[in-house]
């Protein structure tokens, strides 16, 4: 599957040991008035493509290769990184509705990752509210809101500007209008779900009119933009995207009950008028095969934590969502990057140094206890001329392998995963550690 990220593949055979090298895929706001506004899948569908282009409050394309199985037990290699997962950017316009065009000159009013995890088959939804204060590169102002970054420089921009915010990689986007949303709900055949409160929304600029009613309701596409859309609440734009959020899990199990794969191609064919995206469809049927192996209920979804703050910028007060940096880290570690210490404790982890340098092996230790795993040994190895990091695990405990290999390349970049079974007693995990080591600041 083509990504941003760079590859390195090669197979190893060792004929010291039993180890096999399985090398993979790398991994890897608003000023009231000044802003001018432009003129007014498929069995278990889930993941399973998620209508990327489905979402304006949040696409769901889930994927990745499947995990390949070795040719031989001395000599095999897997088509995917075990520490790799698949970032992508949904970006919802504000256009494509009583005959607007969307181009690049508009704002994203919706803007979330969908991330998901070809190993352990996590699956996340983070939300970054359109007025998020953030740095826009090669912008005069340089920090500005989430939502501009597409008017200045459309979805490339966008996505440079998350992963900058975030500290990750996007691999794909999508975009999508209001009629690329009200095609795919209506596609689907609606939408049922509990709606919580009622209210009522109007905005004459945009011929806009919007009653929600309190109750179960079956909602077509019509209706369910104007759900996404509503505004009337008490915290404004964090509500509307709580609301999305409730929109998208009624969503998800619509999409998984879905059974029939002859729906691929007439549903993509249908959509693809309106939405935009850099996902071929080859690329499309491969994300499919992944997100059979999600649990639409295991899905996490999360907003960018922070306040609302009026910010004193060019002698105006400008409204902005003011990001909580430790907070919004410790969010993307867990659900992006997958660095669960929750998850990471049920882990065992043997570490042996294998490259010669003094303290190694009890450098790495640390590292892996700060995130939750648990080391029941350090020591040396038998060698000590090892090159690159080998992060050795049985076949079968893929999960636990793929978790080590993130903590061990915070210090270690070039570590690779092997296949072994010469695995220290109580350990599920051995790391040898090579002169890829880099010591820690």
């Amino acid at each position: 599957m083509r990504s941003r990220r760079s590859q390195r593949r090669r197979i190893v055979k060792d004929s010291w040991e039993s180890e096999v090298a399985v090398t993979m895929d790398e991994t890897k706001v608003f000023q009231r008035s000044d802003m001018s506004r432009p003129r007014k899948r498929w069995p278990r569908i889930l993941g399973y493509f998620v209508l990327a282009l489905v979402l304006f409050s949040g696409g769901l394309v889930f994927g990745f290769y499947k995990y390949a199985t070795a040719p031989s037990e001395l000599e095999m290699e897997l088509g995917a990184d075990l520490t790799g997962r698949v970032n992508i950017l949904v970006l919802g316009v504000d256009a494509g509705v009583n005959g607007q065009k969307t181009n690049e000159w508009t704002r994203s009013d919706v803007n979330m990752v969908v991330s998901v995890d070809p190993v352990t088959k996590d699956a996340a939804i983070v939300s970054i509210p359109r007025d998020t204060r953030v740095f826009i590169p090669g912008k005069i102002a340089e920090y500005s809101k989430m939502g501009h970054a597409h008017a200045y420089g459309g979805p490339s921009l966008a996505i440079e500007t998350v992963e900058r915010f975030l500290d990750i990689e996007i691999d794909y986007y999508v975009r999508v209008d209001f009629e690329a949303f009200k095609q795919a709900v209506d596609a689907l055949g609606g939408v049922d779900m509990y709606i919580p409160v009622s209210g009522e929304y109007s905005d004459p600029a945009q011929n806009l009119y919007i009653k929600l009613e309190k109750g179960p309701a079956h909602l077509d596409g019509q209706k369910a933009l104007e759900l996404v859309r509503y505004r009337g609440y008490s915290n404004a734009d964090i509500g509307r995207i709580e609301m999305q959020e409730l929109f998208l899990k009624a969503l998800i199990k619509k999409a998984a009950s879905l059974s029939n794969i002859l729906k691929i191609g007439p549903l993509y064919e249908q959509l693809q008028p309106y939405f935009r995206t850099d996902l071929t469809f080859q690329e499309v049927l491969k994300l499919v095969d992944i997100g059979r192996g999600v649990d639409p209920e295991s899905v996490k979804m999360a907003m960018v934590p922070g306040i609302d703050k009026y910010l004193a910028e060019n002698g105006r007060e400008i409204s902005y969502w003011v990001p909580d940096g430790p907070e919004t880290e410790k969010m993307v570690n867990d659900l992006i990057k997958g660095m669960s210490r929750e998850r990471n404790a049920s882990v065992r982890v043997a570490i042996e140094n294998g490259n010669g340098v003094p303290g190694a092996a009890d450098a790495l230790a640390t590292i892996m206890r700060d995130l939750g795993f648990q080391v029941v040994s350090v020591g040396n190895a038998s060698k000590q001329d090892y090159e690159d990091t080998r992060v050795v695990a049985r076949g079968s405990d893929q999960v636990s392998q793929a978790l080590v290999l993130r903590g061990v390349r915070q210090i270690c970049p070039s570590a690779r995963p092997y296949k072994g079974s010469s695995i220290p007693e109580g350990a599920d995990v051995l790391i040898i550690v090579g002169k890829d080591y880099r010591r820690p600041l």
